[in-house]
This record gives structure tokens, C-alpha cells and sequence, in this order.
């Protein structure tokens, strides 16, 4: 086996056992890692999460948007496309992502602003966005409560959070993924439990509203993933919430 391979497994067993970290060795992560729209393009479940969430949510027509950890950008391009963005202001913690996601919403003509930010809280006022998508980035902030809190804070009441993390048991799936390089790291993070998020939200006043949970096969032959996503509408109710990838929370401020 290569040097790699025990690299990869050394890092690996730093993000199980590293139980706190801060927002700039997040940034670093994503300011290491290479290729990663080409890399998710090659990955099914990768854009269900905008699909998804967008049939799953129920924000207005040209809202004024935080997409928050936008990464690229392409779930601020895809909502945008789907008539959902008025403005939207992509904020993450990785510099590299912010200067892709400003060149790729750039050429879509968006009106958009680009924020980096390294810790909490936000340099943005109280009550100032229509709604929020955060697509899996949950996981990757310590400590989550406080992420919570403030996506809550700066959120307009009324306004609709959209937020999607993975579901805890595919964790050690993640691990493997990345120290076989079938798929990037995932760097400092820890999956939530339902129960956890569910306390968090409630805690810093905002109501769940809707949740489903989806994804049966991330990737794979036609045939497997047509199989998943006929199980996933068969076992909707009963199996998913226990074996899907992604959980999906349409929550609204109160």
C-alpha cells in the first residue's frame, strides 16, 4: 500500500477523534481540496441535495437569500434558476471556494455578494434575509448550537430555513470514501443526530416544519440507482428516516 493510503488513514482518524476545532481549519480543509465541483459532478447524491430541497421548501419567488458555506456556488445557481433569488449573499469560511463561487455566479449575472468569515458572530445585521439554505454544513461547524443560533438571528421572522446534513449512520461510510480516495475528505466534522438537530432548532426559536430524508444509493451503475430511487419512494415513511444519506429540515422562524 502506498504512503497515501496511510496518510489518508492518519488524517482520517484525526477528524474521528478531534472532537472540537475552530472555522479556519475548515477553510483550510476546502482551501485543500482539488477539484471539487469535478469531483461532485461525478457523484449522484451530490445535486439532489439542491433537488431535493428545493421540492421540499417553500421559499418565495425572488427572496433575498444567505446561502451559508456556499462552496462553488451551485446551490445559489440553482435556486436562482428555479426563480427563488432576488439577491443572495454567499458567505463561507473558505477563500479558495469564495473565489470559484464568485467567478461561477458571475457568469449567471446574479446579483450576489461573497462574505468570508472565520468565526461568530456573522457580520450581518439581525433580520435581514427572506430565508437561508445551508446545504451540509451542519457537520462541519463546532459548535453547531451556535450556528444555529445565528443563521436563527439573522433570519427575518417568518423566514424559512433550508437545511440538509447527513444522517449519522453514514459517518464511518464518509471515513472509508475518502481513506480508499473514492471521494474527497470531509475534514473537521461530526454528524448530528436527528434528536440533537431537532433540540438545536427548537432552542434557538425555529419550528420544523417539514423533513424527509433521502438518498438509498449515493452512486453507482444506472440500475443501482434506479433501485435506490425506487426504494426511496417505496419506503418513504417507514425505512428512509432510518437508512437514507441526506436529512432534509424545512424549518421557519418564530
Amino acid at each position: 500500500m502506498s504512503d497515501n493510503f496511510f496518510q489518508r488513514i492518519k488524517k482520517e482518524y484525526h477528524h474521528i477523534t478531534n472532537k472540537q476545532w475552530i472555522l479556519k481549519d475548515v477553510g483550510r480543509h476546502w482551501d485543500e481540496t482539488t477539484d471539487y465541483d469535478d469531483i461532485n459532478e461525478k457523484t449522484y447524491s451530490y445535486f439532489r441535495r439542491f433537488v431535493d430541497g428545493y421540492n421540499l421548501c417553500t421559499i418565495p419567488d425572488k427572496s433575498y437569500l444567505l446561502d451559508i458555506c456556499s462552496r462553488t456556488g451551485n446551490g445559489s445557481i440553482y435556486f436562482y434558476q428555479k426563480n427563488k433569488v432576488r439577491k443572495v449573499v454567499c458567505a463561507d469560511v473558505t477563500e479558495k471556494m469564495q473565489k470559484i463561487c464568485s467567478d461561477n455566479l458571475t457568469n449567471y449575472q446574479i446579483d450576489f455578494e461573497t462574505k468570508l468569515f472565520s468565526n461568530f458572530p456573522l457580520s450581518i445585521p439581525d433580520n435581514e434575509f427572506d430565508a437561508i439554505i445551508s446545504f451540509e454544513t451542519l457537520e462541519h461547524i463546532y459548535p453547531p448550537k451556535t450556528f444555529i443560533q445565528e443563521l436563527s438571528r439573522v433570519l427575518k421572522p417568518g423566514g424559512e430555513l433550508l437545511l440538509t446534513c447527513p444522517n449519522v449512520l453514514w459517518e464511518p461510510i464518509h471515513w472509508l470514501a475518502a481513506i480508499f480516495n473514492i471521494h474527497h475528505s470531509e475534514g473537521p466534522h461530526r454528524f448530528r443526530t436527528r434528536k440533537n438537530i431537532l433540540k438545536m432548532l427548537e432552542s434557538a426559536s425555529l419550528k420544523m416544519e417539514k423533513e424527509k430524508t433521502t438518498i438509498l444509493i449515493p452512486g453507482g451503475p444506472k440500475f443501482l440507482i434506479k433501485f435506490g430511487e425506487w426504494f426511496e419512494k417505496k419506503f418513504e415513511k417507514t425505512l428512509m428516516p432510518y437508512l437514507g444519506l441526506r436529512r432534509i429540515f424545512i424549518c421557519r422562524k418564530y
